[in-house]
């Protein structure tokens, strides 16, 4: 029993090693093709510290990919607008990998698909009254977050820090889009070593509960705080206007889910690992050097 006990860890290991193999030589194809080499040559992205617009940041929103902030979080977007709130909205990725990462897809075809995906949010939450010089782009690969994680945690420590927003939003973790939940762990995970506690969290999409759907509620959690979650009641007004909002997004055709509903709660930092293990989309033996990683660099940025 011993034996087979033994041969069973080092299988596990041989396991892991060949994975993170496989997500180093990606990441490897990607530098050498000049797509992603962190920070002055990233495909898509825009953000640079020094253009930065430093106006008071009332609402600062971290979303996965262009577009997921408006089926998530629309009409809660349009009301803070309403308030005259200074709104300013982060896509972590380029958008770019709708039908294959950019890794491997022709290099101006991925440069053409990341613009396309800019444009489009910018005209989409013009509509809402937010200006381009608020909306920025990091550039990281759609559908290969999971790579560059020590790298958000500079970017999304950096802006958190210089903005010194009022109100966060950012992604739930629900096993929708693996880019969702990272995007979503970086980001809870920075805001509790900081200390910055007004963080709020959509539902977007799951397994249960698919991109479209009018009563979106939050998964159950094994958590034993009480989160209370607000469902946003959306008027025939609102409705029609995250519909031409949606529509602004034509290269992905979502203007059909403009039924989606909202749904906000206040997010909570305990065992984030936890609820990253049992909604994640990727497997726990991927995920564990990841949040190793994540957890020794933002250790590493606050000691400098």
């Amino acid at each position: 029993m011993l034996f087979i006990s033994k041969l069973l860890k080092k299988l596990v290991i041989q396991l892991i090693q060949f994975i993170q193999g496989h997500e180093n030589r990606i990441k490897k194809i990607e530098y050498v093709r000049g797509l992603y080499r962190y920070p002055n040559k990233m495909l898509g992205r825009k953000f640079q510290t020094n253009n930065l617009n430093y106006s008071s940041t009332d609402v600062l929103v971290f979303a996965a990919h262009p577009d997921d902030d408006i089926l998530g979080l629309s009409t809660t977007l349009y009301r803070h607008s309403l308030n005259e709130d200074n709104i300013k909205v982060i896509f972590v990725t380029n958008g770019s990998g709708r039908n294959g990462e950019s890794w491997y897809t022709r290099l101006s075809d991925a440069k053409k698909k990341s613009e396309i995906r800019f444009r489009e949010a910018v005209q989409a939450l013009s509509l809402i009254n937010i200006p381009e010089e608020n909306i920025y782009c990091f550039g990281y690969p759609d559908g290969g977050t999971q790579r560059y994680l020590k790298n958000m945690t500079v970017d999304i420590l950096r802006i958190v820090q210089i903005l010194n927003p009022s109100r966060i939003y950012v992604h739930c973790i629900e096993g929708g889009h693996h880019d969702h939940d990272m995007t979503s762990f970086v980001v809870r995970s920075i805001c509790n070593k900081i200390g910055f506690s007004d963080v709020f969290e959509w539902a977007e999409y799951n397994p249960i509960q698919p991109l479209g759907t009018k009563d979106i509620k939050f998964l159950p959690t094994q958590s034993k705080e009480d989160l209370k979650e607000f469902q946003i009641k959306i008027s025939e007004e609102e409705r029609n206007l995250k519909r031409k909002m949606l529509a602004a997004h034509y290269s992905q055709d979502v203007e059909q889910f403009f039924l989606q509903g909202e749904a906000i709660r206040q997010a909570k930092f305990s065992q984030l690992e936890l609820e990253l293990y049992e909604h994640c989309k990727l497997p726990i033996r991927r995920l564990s050097p990841l949040v190793k990683e994540l957890n020794n660099s933002i250790i590493r940025l606050q000691k400098k």
